[in-house]
């Protein structure tokens, strides 16, 4: 009835640990504080180190009940536990030895500072059982890691190439990820929860306390897949609810590995498994809309003087140095207005002259925003004079000149533009002439027409 006590009280270890810290911290503070008046400060520095011993004992026996029924490995935790015990010993030594002494025990700053760096590798080898022996260093950038003979870390969802997924060894390629991010944190070599291993193939083979979890080609019955589909609040289900969970492709993937006899070399084409449970991992090449460039971020203050001179000014997307520009609240911009954006020639992405006062001469300007994507010419008088200017914008993909005096030969200058997608030409004299024209870009002119339904006769 009372068995749960020791199991109990090794769980108090992670709140335990740091009451020595404490102690131990406080008391070789107050040894480089006290200076001359150690005599006065000498009970609170005896009073640390044998707080600090005892908490440290305290510990040192929680840790090792933890060790015992948490399913750690000794090789793991022996030199954790060890210099914990060194913590204990020489704390309550360092306190004995200055109770009995008369006056400033001989080089007590030294004794002091070692009992220090000794608690900074208790707790270290500690934080390494805990969190890992890469919880510094993963958040730092790849290339640093490398740098300080690191491997390089991440916990990326699984993905698998789309045009040769065939070559995928089902086991390393796919399977043996999906439990490293879901199950490996638990169940390694250094923490054997339920005495499972699930970071190698012989160890999921193997099983665990409980027996086998994989059983035949029938996934159903294997505990590695049954425990995963579990409900979240049942007491087996695996992960614990606390605990990332695996998604439901995921988890159809082990089931399929299951189901195809558990193999370690085979290759996904060389199974039965069908390509739609395959779908969602395939890797997804996106190509982004605006171009990917190095430029400096404009000032906010710059930004802000934008907006007070009328403009709509945003950042495309959080931390990008890429502008939207618009003159959705600026009717009154003009030709003569330019200079106002020239702080931002190389930020500006998205322009919206819409409505403006504009006229063809501000197209020369246009043509020196080197990064341009989208350009919005709508409801202006610019007639296409000029218009051949926009091949200097390579990065140029849509241009809108809807309800323009723009015509089709004007239009026609911008043939072969090297990144331009789609035109847009509503209601222009470029829109009525369209049906003898082929560009290299789509040209859209609106005039939809829905097709007639049978109830539009009905009369009622």
């Amino acid at each position: 009835m009372i068995s749960f006590i020791l199991p109990l009280f090794g769980r108090f270890h992670p709140i335990l640990v740091h009451l020595p810290i404490g102690f131990v911290v406080f008391g070789v503070i107050l040894i480089f504080w006290a200076g001359k008046k150690y005599s006065l400060y000498s009970p609170i520095i005896q009073l640390a180190f044998l707080l600090g011993g005892i908490s440290a004992g305290f510990a040192s026996v929680s840790g090792f009940l933890q060790y015992q029924g948490e399913g750690y490995g000794w090789d793991t935790v022996k030199f954790h536990l060890i210099l914990g015990i060194l913590t204990t010993l020489l704390s309550l030594g360092l306190w004995y030895h200055l109770k009995n002494s008369a006056s400033t025990p001989a080089k007590l700053k030294i004794k002091g500072a070692l009992l220090l760096v000794i608690l900074t590798l208790t707790g270290h080898l500690g934080g390494n059982i805990t969190h890992g022996e890469d919880y510094f260093t993963e958040v730092l950038p790849p290339e640093l890691q490398s740098f300080l003979g690191g491997e390089s870390s991440g916990n990326e969802p699984l993905e698998l190439p789309a045009d040769n997924w065939e070559e995928v060894e089902f086991y390393t390629g796919a399977i043996q990820p999906i439990l490293d991010q879901n199950c490996k944190s638990c169940h390694n070599p250094n923490k054997l929860k339920g005495e499972l291993d699930l970071s190698s193939f012989q160890g999921i083979h193997k099983g665990g306390e409980d027996g086998a979890i994989l059983e035949g080609e029938n996934a159903e019955k294997s505990a590695l897949f049954a425990r995963m589909v579990l409900p979240e609040d049942h007491d087996d289900h695996m992960p614990p609810k606390d605990k990332r969970q695996p998604r439901k492709e995921e988890i159809e993937l082990i089931k399929a590995w299951i189901e195809s006899g558990s193999p370690e070399n085979a290759k996904l084409g060389e199974t039965e498994i069908s390509v739609s449970l395959l779908e969602p991992f395939f890797k997804k090449n996106e190509i982004p809309f605006y171009p990917v460039v190095e430029v400096a971020k404009l000032p906010q203050d710059s930004i802000s003087k934008l907006r007070d001179e009328g403009f709509f000014a945003e950042i495309v997307k959080k931390d990008s140095p890429l502008l939207k520009i618009s003159c959705i609240n600026f009717p009154g911009f003009s030709d003569s207005d330019w200079q106002m954006l020239q702080s931002a020639k190389d930020q500006i992405v998205y322009l919206d002259l819409t409505g403006t006062a504009i006229s063809d001469a501000i197209l020369e300007q246009i043509a020196t925003l080197p990064n341009l994507t989208v350009l919005k010419l709508n409801e202006t008088a610019i007639d296409g004079s000029g218009l051949e200017k926009l091949v200097e914008n390579k990065n140029l993909k849509l241009l809108y000149i809807n309800n323009t005096q723009v015509t089709i030969d004007k239009l026609s200058t911008l043939d072969g533009h090297p990144m331009l997608e789609k035109v847009f030409a509503f209601e222009s004299p470029a829109a009525d002439a369209a049906s003898s024209a082929q560009f290299s870009f789509y040209l859209e002119t609106g005039n939809f027409s829905l097709p007639p339904l049978p109830t539009d006769t009905i009369v009622y």
